[in-house]
């Protein structure tokens, strides 16, 4: 989602309202300055629409996660399929005694540190559990979801 054409379309008018103000130099500045702070209250405008489009997504698509995430600095969704608790138990019947040496890049290593700590989980943890959901996926091409959402 481009949150940035929207924010620009509102910038544009605005701007142009303070146009329309008959060149006051005091309004002009205080269009400017409005035009200044409006800038992160959209952003998060912007990111609350994303969290309510979300919100309505998973009501309709049941067994599905939906996330809003941040992409470039725009706010993106990704639909998943929800893990199911059958799943993860048998994973957790399952012994651990299996190693496996990973050799990473420092940059991949602080995103894999990252995305666990952000989930409150252990390295290991996030590791493992993120494997076996990608790969007890059936290995078709992709998953694709269609349907109408309604609004």
């Amino acid at each position: 989602m481009d949150a940035t054409v929207a924010l620009t379309r509102f910038q544009a008018a605005l701007e142009q309202q303070v146009l329309l103000a008959g060149g006051d130099p005091v309004m002009e500045a205080a269009g400017r300055a409005l035009l200044a702070a409006s800038g992160p209250a959209l952003r998060s405008l912007a990111l609350d629409l994303a969290e309510q489009a979300a919100a309505e997504v998973r009501a309709q698509l049941p067994g599905h996660a939906v996330e809003v995430l941040l992409e470039d600095g725009e706010p993106a969704l990704r639909v998943r399929p929800e893990e199911t608790d059958r799943g993860a138990a048998s994973r957790q019947e399952e012994p651990s005694d299996a190693r496996v040496t990973l050799r990473l890049s420092p940059r991949l290593k602080e995103l894999i540190e990252q995305a666990a700590a952000e989930r409150g989980e252990s390295l290991n943890s996030w590791l493992v559990r993120t494997l076996s959901v990608h790969g007890s996926r059936p290995r078709g091409r992709g998953q694709r979801i269609e349907g109408t959402i309604e609004t």
